[in-house]
């Protein structure tokens, strides 16, 4: 008897074959702009997250210039694999920043709900390929084959067997300069580092727009180029 599955999620990953040769210079400039942020608003047990300190375009920074060609080279692909018509569609790196994870720090659970497309990039890690420096975690909020609202709930042990078609979230080990490519509106997080050395990563958010001239109905599912839409004038208060 057939058991078909279908609606996988598609997380793409890749080994950057440069990615020692650029190390040092990463980690460097990396803790560098977190010495010079603005002050901390995390919690102890949160990781630094440039995003939430001032240091969010670190695509505009000379000093992550290879790093940045990586990622537009395999959202391409990853894009490509997903059955877009990419002469269609014109793509921009909305926001880009450093997290740095210290000795028993996570990430919590979170979406990026102002990108399409999520780049994490993994610079430096402590036993790497290990899940003693935090997974990258991936959940299923979806449930579509939890029959019963709560039947994985871990109030209970109902469920006697975790498999592919019950499981509610998917782990992957942080690997020294693997670049991982998902869906941005993906609830994602981090697992603490169980180490006693920093794990340091860099994330992307990628937008999708139509390309100019492309109309033609795209403009209801994609948003039109920005050189098409216009700023408010001046409409601040004084």
């Amino acid at each position: 008897m057939p058991l078909d599955t279908w609606f996988p999620l598609a997380v793409y990953y890749h080994d950057l074959s440069d990615s020692a040769l650029h190390k040092a210079a990463l980690t460097k400039a990396i803790l560098d702009l977190e010495a010079s942020g603005s002050e901390p608003r995390n919690f102890p047990e949160m990781a630094w997250t440039g995003d939430l300190h001032g240091v969010e375009r670190i695509h505009t920074d000379p000093r992550f210039s290879w790093l940045v060609s990586q990622v537009e080279s395999h959202v391409i692909n990853y894009l490509t694999e997903l059955g877009l018509d990419l002469s269609q569609v014109d793509c921009y790196i909305q926001r880009a920043w450093p997290v740095v994870s210290r000795p028993q720090q996570e990430v919590g659970p979170h979406s990026h709900n102002t990108a399409h497309v999520s780049a994490v990039y993994y610079v430096a890690v402590p036993e790497s390929g290990s899940d003693a420096a935090g997974c990258l975690t991936f959940f299923d909020d979806a449930r579509p084959n939890e029959v019963s609202p709560g039947l994985g709930s871990e109030n209970t042990d109902i469920v006697a067997t975790w498999n592919y078609l019950n499981q509610d979230q998917a782990l992957y080990l942080p690997t020294e300069g693997r670049l991982i490519i998902f869906p941005a509106k993906q609830r994602h997080g981090v697992t603490p580092n169980h180490t006693e050395d920093l794990r340091i990563s860099l994330s992307f958010d990628i937008v999708l727009t139509a390309a100019p001239g492309h109309a033609a109905g795209a403009y209801e599912f994609l948003m039109p180029p920005p050189t098409h839409w216009r700023r408010f004038g001046n409409h601040r208060s004084s």
